[in-house]
């Protein structure tokens, strides 16, 4: 039985415990917090500023009336490039430095070293930082965002609130790249881009790369490769139904037009035709069921068959979802963006992706 003594030691003692995690929870939301609290190997020759300043929940009106400073960090051969595409269908000026996936200046930025991540800085911000540097910025009004459909939502975003300010308002054709908060095309946007990161990228596109090509990093799974190669079928099929689903102007996937949710899901779409999961190029052999869907050549059967079936060849590409990404392809901003891809490439002597 508890005495009044032990009831205020256990809730002193819990408050104790709670105001830690809370400020263990600032440092990490707090992006000057110094890099080695995220990854001791990365401390080892790097400087980073010890100031401890929160990181502001927004910036002011008066902050969007001028676009701050974006520089996206990451390879463009890999998730970058959406978001490459997002600021080329955007025009919003940027500056790209190219880094790999866990290498010294990707771990500047992101807590895992993984990339992309966007160095957001505001013009008003207090102190600015040289991004070619491996430091974390130090301005109270610089923060860094990371995962490639976070960033093309925050773009989206970013861009509608300052069309808005130049009394551009909603007909600016690029605030439809992402719909406003609190609307039914948000909520169709939203669930489309969790969609396709959970069941497509995630669990079937990435699962493949960890365990394929990154087998000699994560070790080899090669039934974990072939259920993933399942997911993916069946969490295409459910992607390409969305493209005509409403019969009206349904020509990507939101009745508004093209959007952040398309450049994710196409970018997955080419993701898959480079590994051999998706066919390049629609067949005129392509069988169809009754109600005009595509069978897949690879579509599995009896548990016996089931590795025959995945290497047969990759799955079918229907003329509707052909249409679809040739129409994204041609976008302006797509082949600027793969023209970026390509100087990089030159620069570096990389030439692995094909877009």
């Amino acid at each position: 039985m508890y005495t009044m003594a032990s009831k205020s030691v256990m809730s002193t003692a819990i408050s104790a415990v709670t105001s830690t995690r809370k400020g263990e929870l600032r440092n990490l939301l707090n992006i000057n917090t110094p890099l080695h609290k995220y990854s001791a190997a990365a401390s080892l020759s790097l400087n980073y500023t010890q100031s401890h300043k929160e990181m502001p929940s927004s910036p002011s009106k008066l902050d969007l009336a001028t676009l701050p400073s974006l520089t996206l960090y990451g390879d463009l051969n890999m998730r970058p490039f959406r978001n490459a595409w997002m600021l080329q269908e955007l025009e919003l000026p940027h500056k790209h430095i190219p880094c790999k996936p866990w290498s010294r200046l990707a771990k500047s930025v992101h807590p895992l070293g993984k990339v992309p991540a966007l160095l957001v800085e505001y013009p008003t911000a207090s102190a600015q930082t040289n991004p070619e540097q491996n430091s974390r910025p130090t301005g109270e009004n610089s923060f860094i965002v990371f995962e490639s459909a976070a960033i093309n939502t925050f773009l989206g975003d970013l861009s509608r609130e300052h069309a808005n300010l130049d009394g551009d308002g909603a007909s600016n054709r690029r605030s439809t790249l992402v719909p406003p908060p609190a609307t039914r095309e948000r909520a169709k946007y939203d669930s489309l881009v969790s969609f396709v990161l959970t069941e497509i990228d995630f669990q079937a596109l990435w699962i493949h790369r960890k365990h394929s090509d990154l087998a000699n990093v994560f070790g080899e799974a090669p039934l974990a490769v072939i259920e993933a190669r399942r997911q993916f079928e069946s969490a295409l099929a459910a992607m390409e139904d969305e493209l005509c689903l409403e019969g009206k102007n349904c020509s990507y996937l939101l009745t508004e037009g093209f959007s952040a949710v398309d450049i994710l899901f196409a970018n997955c779409c080419f993701w898959a035709q480079q590994i051999g999961w998706l066919e390049k190029n629609a067949q005129s052999s392509n069988q169809r069921s009754s109600d005009g869907t595509h069978t897949n050549s690879t579509s599995l059967g009896s548990e016996g068959e089931n590795d025959a079936r995945i290497a047969k060849g990759p799955v079918t590409l229907s003329h509707k979802l052909e249409m679809y990404l040739k129409m994204c392809r041609s976008r302006p901003a797509f082949i600027q963006a793969n023209q970026q891809r390509k100087i990089q490439g030159e620069k570096n002597g990389d030439h692995n992706s094909k877009l």
